[in-house]
Order: C-alpha cells, then structure tokens, then sequence
C-alpha cells in the first residue's frame, strides 16, 4: 500500500477551519452539543439525504431539527469522486476530531455516519475504516459491489478510477477496498440502517439484499428497508421519516 501524504492534519482541518470542510448546522445549535451525524456526499457532491458540497450553513428541515437538540451534522467535503476511499476516511476523521475539540466532547461521544448511493459507499467505508467508535451508520441505496457495477453507467469507471488511483495495488483488488461487500469481515457491530430502491437503474436491489444477508450472517443489528417502485434515491416517506427518528435515537439516547 502507499504511503500517506505526509501532512499535519490538524494544521489544516481544525476548529476553526471546519466551515472550509464541511457544510454544518452548527449556526442553528441549541445548548450542548450531544454527539455528531457524519454524512458523506453523493456522486459529484449532492446527496439524497440533503446535503450539497458547498461552503455556508446546512439547514434544511432535519438539520434544523438536530441542531435544535444539540446535534451537530457534518456533510462532509472529500471531493466530489470519492466512493469510500482512504482520502475520504482521513478527511472526514479530521474533521470529526477537530468537532469534537471545539465542542468539547469526550472520549466515545455519540457518532453516527450517514450517506445515499455514493454518499452510502461512503457511509460503509467509513464504518470499516474510521480510528472513532460509531453507534451506527445509515446507508441509502448504496453500491455494495464496486466491482460489479464499475460499468453500470458511462461516466463510472473514470469516477472509481479517480477513487483509487493513488492505491498501490491492481485495480481490481483497489476496487475492492472500496467495496462493502469485499469488506464484509471488516464491519463493526454497530446498528445498520439500509435502504434500497426496488427500480433502482443504477445498483441492483438484488445487491443490496445480499449484502444485507451476508451481514446478518455475521450476526450485525440491521434494520432493513425495501422500497418498491422507487428509482435511484428516491424515498418512501415513512423510511425518510424512520431514518432520521433513528438517527437522532441513536445520539441521544
């Protein structure tokens, strides 16, 4: 594998340079900060969970109502290309550690990580790889199988090679680091939250229940939800409505 960039994280991604590296509903904060909710973008940097890669506050209607309880949520901004990669990991656990100094939290504060369809590549990856313990990840119709669906659409193989061009290794295997399901014996036992669209055009449901099986074969806590009929991203309201729910359980309780 090759070596890190050789550079002081904390000299970069700091508390007062978060804004530069994420997008926050931290002007919204009421009280103390009670945990954090990582989310990882989409594909070219929006996201079906809500969050776009541009600097300025986050403030649609569920990160106003976690700011209200004194949740933080972090969108963070590791490129518009990144699938889960090991930049993505080191950039986002940057910028959870300087959060976590500026607020004052303490060692094992509640963190959960959240994303949809790259974004939950993201979400997994970071699951796997992260150095903080995580009460849950949240993932929205993700490509669980890199490898398979690396030609799914036209403009996907320059995006995953972009991913993994720094890897030291054969694309394939490089790949595969990005994957969830070539990871399967790298997830934590926390609580997962999966979604997947019954129409999806771009990553088969058939996938999706797959993973879903191999992690309840590890004995993971998943909760997992079919939505039929939805194409690529879309949501049944009442899963956009129990994913959030869950997600602020899961700080505050």
């Amino acid at each position: 594998m090759a070596a890190e960039c050789r550079y002081d994280d904390r000299k970069l991604i700091n508390p007062e340079t978060i804004p530069l590296y994420a997008r926050t509903n931290e002007a919204f904060l009421e009280g103390d900060v009670k945990g954090i909710i990582v989310e990882l973008p989409g594909l070219g940097g929006s996201s079906c969970l809500g969050g776009l890669i541009e600097m300025g506050d986050y403030a649609n209607d569920h990160a106003l109502a976690f700011a209200k309880k004194g949740i933080l949520l972090l969108y963070i901004f590791p490129g518009p290309w990144s699938w889960g990669n090991r930049a993505a990991i080191r950039i986002t656990d940057a910028v959870v550690a300087a959060a976590a100094e500026k607020y004052h939290l303490p060692d094992g504060f509640p963190l959960a990580v959240s994303g949809g369809s790259m974004g939950g590549v993201g979400a997994l990856m970071y699951t796997a790889d992260t150095r903080y313990p995580l009460k849950a990840c949240f993932a929205a119709c993700p490509c669980v199988d890199v490898p398979a669906c690396f030609n799914t659409r036209s403009d996907f193989p320059r995006t995953y090679i972009s991913a993994v061009a720094g890897y030291d290794m054969e694309l394939e295997e490089a790949l595969k680091r990005i994957s969830p399901i070539h990871r399967i014996d790298d997830m934590p036992d926390i609580f997962y939250y999966i979604s997947s669209d019954g129409a999806d055009e771009l990553f088969a449901e058939s996938l999706c229940d797959r993973y879903v099986d191999e992690l309840r074969m590890r004995g993971h806590d998943v909760m997992y939800r079919r939505q039929p009929g939805k194409l690529h991203g879309q949501f049944l309201p009442e899963v956009w409505q129990e994913m959030h729910v869950l997600m602020e359980k899961c700080i505050l309780e």
